[in-house]
């Protein structure tokens, strides 16, 4: 038994030499050119699939996903963020980006081999080892799904034709591609004041306000030419315009809640209602898309925007029934 033992020993010895020295001697060949050993693209692209298959949620957090301006909301994202790679129906990824290893697949392709609820795992998480980033801001499930909404609409050949995606020297078409051309969650710029934008813009960039599509957006622009950008759209008519008038019944509700304050916690309207000198402290809701202030009411609830305390403390307690009532409201204002 002895001499077993001694032998394991002496062979574990031995691996942990040889990998040593694999490491410190550079012995292994990192080359993408030269690929990888033979079966060891098998080992990681299954060990891959088990383990997004292990953790993706569950079938049955997938929510509506074929509401057509969720779909353009991911279609604006991945134009700008995921075509370079995976490329899109009709459009080849580059011949730099094919010659990774492994090389990003063709989403049109490798789509239609996951699940909703897989695919919104792999958005959100990324993948080691293959350079697909995680998503830029966390918690921001909202905008994960939005994506997938649009992966969804490639597998039913129903995606939307992308909008050309590159800033180039017109960022104002490139903003407008979302912002102007979608409803939905995608919020009116033109009642807002360009002071107003253009502090938006810098919380998006420093990471301040978490959203993926926004980080993606302010990168992908001269950080000198926010401000511009903050006049032009503060001026500039939305073209998508404002939701129709929700229920009535429900925008009362919400008026009520929007009127009532507590000792901590003041009206909303003493913040988001126009004061005689016809200012506000806050950001016009008046007019708002009932969907965007949904998503950004339920952000500020679940804390996961926590720059603003007043704000969180105003909207922690609220129900999601509360959430739909206040957005009908401000939306019809």
């Amino acid at each position: 038994m002895r001499a077993v033992f001694l032998t394991l020993a002496a062979l574990a010895g031995l691996g942990l030499t040889g990998a040593v020295a694999v490491v410190a001697l550079g012995l292994y060949n990192v080359s993408a050119v030269s690929g990888h050993l033979p079966g060891v693209s098998w080992v990681l692209h299954t060990t891959f699939q088990n383990s997004v298959w292990l953790r993706a949620p569950s079938e049955e957090k997938v929510p509506e996903l074929d509401d057509a301006e969720l779909i353009a909301l991911g279609a604006g994202h991945y134009a700008t963020a995921c075509v370079p790679c995976h490329g899109a129906p009709g459009q080849e990824a580059s011949a730099t980006m094919q010659a990774m290893v492994p090389a990003p697949p063709h989403m049109g392709e490798a789509v239609v081999h996951w699940e909703p609820n897989e695919l919104f795992w792999i958005v959100e998480n990324g993948v080691k080892m293959t350079g697909m980033p995680g998503w830029p801001a966390e918690e921001r499930d909202d905008e994960v799904w939005a994506v997938v909404a649009y992966l969804v609409s490639m597998q039913e050949e129903a995606a939307p034709k992308l909008a050309d995606a590159g800033p180039g020297d017109e960022p104002e078409a490139y903003c407008a591609s979302c912002h102007g051309e979608i409803g939905g969650q995608m919020p009116r710029l033109d009642i807002q004041s360009a002071a107003y934008l253009e502090e938006q813009l810098q919380a998006y960039l420093s990471g301040k306000r978490p959203s993926g599509i926004m980080a993606q957006a302010v990168t992908s622009v001269p950080e000198e030419r926010l401000g511009e950008l903050a006049r032009h759209f503060a001026e500039t008519s939305d073209e998508a315009g404002g939701d129709p008038v929700a229920d009535p019944e429900l925008a009362a509700e919400g008026e009520a809640l929007a009127r009532a304050g507590t000792r901590d916690v003041p009206t909303c309207l003493s913040c988001h209602g126009e004061r005689e000198d016809g200012r506000r402290k806050g950001p016009v809701l008046d007019g708002q898309r009932r969907a965007f202030l949904e998503v950004q009411l339920t952000l500020w609830r679940d804390g996961v925007y926590a720059y603003d305390k007043l704000m969180h403390a105003a909207a922690r307690d609220l129900s999601d029934d509360e959430i739909a009532a206040l957005a009908a409201y401000f939306a019809g204002r």
